[in-house]
């Protein structure tokens, strides 16, 4: 009895010990948390913890399973170190499809680079990449963070496209003197708070959320991801104490690490008076200004001085002839100030899908560095990094979003100028030679503004000949000749010119018989990928704005009769447009093709997004149809 009873304490102490253990085997992961799942966030606890002013730390431990090989990015530890943020440990575990531990690494198991070329100061990046033999596969995650300095506090990301969450626990610990501020962005999820006395504390905590799944081209995924931002009031960073609660407060805090960098010698000032000593308006002394700054400046990346965030003086880029955004913003704003163009340091987020910036939050949402030369009307801003973008023209990257000004008065919120279909435009004019066996000689003119301008001075400018006519074909996916020259502008003025010549042994897409069918142009003029959805769910987006202007002429020998052309076809809808034209001349045996189609909103309303499907069928219709000639 005696042996009996002892058996059934430690089978019930056994049960008691298994229960307290989390189970992490796959089959427990329930099915309404695997459907549109490409992996299961099975058991997260997330701890930030304020001391001060100056220090900080982000504790993690996250258990995921990854279900398939399409989140299998997740299985890459990356963590970057540097003066102001240092990994201070790190674990992961590998577990079988049963929940049982496999596998243990620690930090002394992975590999620690430096990075930055000796200009990130103490920069460092740990990795280890974790190997699934199949899936699914089951991971945690331990690390720790310390900040020294809370300029940046980590916010709560509660769940992105394709990943479904179990349990996830997002702590906020701050002593109740400083303080701390939250925004929720796409959620009402708010937290509890707790006051010790001495402490504030917040939390979140998420249970069983299913996935979503995502639509292409939605945008940001800031526009719909739910969020906790994070931001102090009071905060030091390398000595500097600043006031994070008002833009204008943020903006006082940069102006004042840039005091000491702005300026040039007395030289250098002379220098600079006398390159616009002819100019006759500010617009043009900048000009000058900024194109000789294009012609003898570098950027290079370079993350000193206080995190990343005040330049190198304006005098050590004039000598050195290299500097980051920063620092090359500063320098022009410098020479600006010696020939009395007042110039604004702008702190923006430079992203094609940059996070939205709240008036009534101030935080550090940027990672970049522009200018602005305010006027009465129509102010210039100016990317400093770039040497092929025009005067007054930003792009992409920066165009059409919230930024903050630094004057002296402190931070201004500012909107940077958005783009419109015009100034996105590329004109196509192809002459093709048809010849008596259907083979075709042909000349193309090729004229960019904009953000194709752009693409092809950064990826195509530089190349060799071969390389060129390998990017031009793949990019604008032509019809591909059997000889092919190709030549271009030789600087960088805008608009950007390609000239072509090519030729083809068949022209003619295919016959039937005597009768040989013609593509009206040899590349797509509209390729975007906008896919049928009757039920969309969000907005639309575009690269941008833009427009595309053809014009395709067919000469055709003698012995060539026209059998059948495309009939003139208008697609009009409020944000995007399509005309193409077909016209004959029997004299000259010539067909004329003009094409053009305007996008003129960078963002279809999901509401919309049925005619914009309407649009491309429409559109699709009409580069398919084909040129019908009766060879003799």
């Amino acid at each position: 009895m005696k042996k009996s009873f002892t058996l059934f304490l430690c089978q019930l102490v056994s049960f008691v010990i298994a229960a307290q253990i989390p189970n992490y085997a796959v089959f427990t992961i329930p099915d309404s948390l695997r459907k549109d799942a490409d992996m299961v966030i099975r058991d997260e606890r997330i701890n930030v913890s304020i001391k001060d002013k100056n220090t900080a730390f982000y504790e993690v431990h996250r258990v995921f399973t990854i279900l398939n090989e399409q989140a299998k990015d997740n299985l890459n530890f990356v963590q970057f170190s540097d003066k102001f943020h240092v990994l201070d440990d790190a674990e992961i575990k590998l577990y079988d499809q049963m929940g049982k531990v496999t596998k243990t690494y620690t930090k002394k198991d992975m590999t620690s680079l430096n990075y930055g070329d000796g200009l990130v100061p103490e920069g460092k990046v740990t990795y280890y990449n974790v190997i699934a033999a199949s899936y699914p596969v089951t991971v945690e995650y331990n690390y720790t963070i310390k900040f020294k300095g809370i300029f940046s506090l980590p916010g709560y990301d509660m769940q992105s496209p394709w990943l479904s969450v179990q349990h996830s626990v997002f702590n906020v610990e701050v002593p109740s003197s400083l303080g701390v501020r939250y925004k929720l962005v796409n959620t009402n999820h708010k937290p509890q708070v707790n006051n010790t006395g001495s402490k504030d504390i917040y939390t979140w905590e998420l249970k069983n959320l299913k996935a979503y799944q995502l639509e292409k081209h939605s945008g940001s995924s800031y526009s719909y991801e739910p969020t906790v931002l994070l931001a102090p009031n009071k905060f030091e960073l390398d000595g500097y104490d600043g006031d994070m609660t008002s833009w204008k407060n943020l903006g006082a805090w940069i102006e004042n690490l840039y005091a000491k960098t702005t300026g040039l010698p007395d030289d250098k000032k002379t220098f600079y008076q006398s390159m616009v000593k002819n100019a006759g308006t500010d617009r043009e002394k900048a000009m000058i200004l900024y194109k000789y700054m294009q012609q003898n400046m570098r950027y290079v990346s370079i993350q000193l001085g206080i995190g990343g965030l005040r330049p190198f003086p304006a005098s050590f880029v004039d000598d050195k002839k290299y500097g980051d955004c920063k620092a090359l913003s500063n320098y022009l704003k410098s020479a600006l100030d010696a020939v009395n163009v007042k110039a604004n340091i702008v702190i923006i987020q430079g992203s094609t899908t940059p996070r939205q910036v709240y008036e009534d939050f101030p935080a550090n949402y940027f990672n970049h560095v522009i200018l602005c030369i305010p006027q009465p009307k129509d102010s210039i801003w100016l990317e400093c990094t770039s040497t092929t973008l025009p005067f007054g023209q930003l792009g992409p990257f920066t165009e059409n979003r919230k930024a903050m000004m630094v004057t002296a008065d402190g931070g201004v919120l500012v909107s940077t100028p958005a783009s419109d279909y015009k100034s996105n435009s590329k004109y196509m004019k192809t002459v093709i030679e048809v010849d008596e066996d259907g083979g075709a000689k042909l000349k193309m003119n090729y004229s960019l503004y904009g953000d194709d301008r752009d693409i092809f001075l950064m990826r195509y400018h530089d190349l060799k000949e071969d390389e060129k006519r390998k990017f031009f074909i793949s990019y604008m996916e032509w019809k591909h000749p059997d000889e092919f020259t190709i030549s271009n502008s030789k600087d960088k003025d805008n608009p950007y010119m390609i000239n072509a010549n090519m030729s083809y042994e068949k022209i003619y897409a295919f016959n039937a018989g005597s009768k040989l069918f013609f593509d009206s142009r040899l590349y797509p003029v509209f390729d975007e990928d906008i896919q049928e959805n009757e039920n969309r769910q969000r907005d639309y987006y575009f690269t941008n704005p833009y427009q595309t202007v053809d014009t395709t002429v067919y000469k055709f020998p003698s012995g060539y009769s026209m059998e059948s052309i495309p009939k003139n076809t208008m697609v009009k809808f409020p944000f995007c447009e399509y005309t193409s034209t077909y016209t004959w001349d029997a004299a000259n045996n010539t067909l004329s093709t003009f094409t053009s189609l305007k996008i003129k909103d960078r963002i279809i309303k999901a509401v919309d997004y049925p005619q914009l499907v309407d649009f491309k069928k429409q559109v699709l219709a009409d580069m398919n149809e084909k040129i019908v000639m009766k060879k003799e």
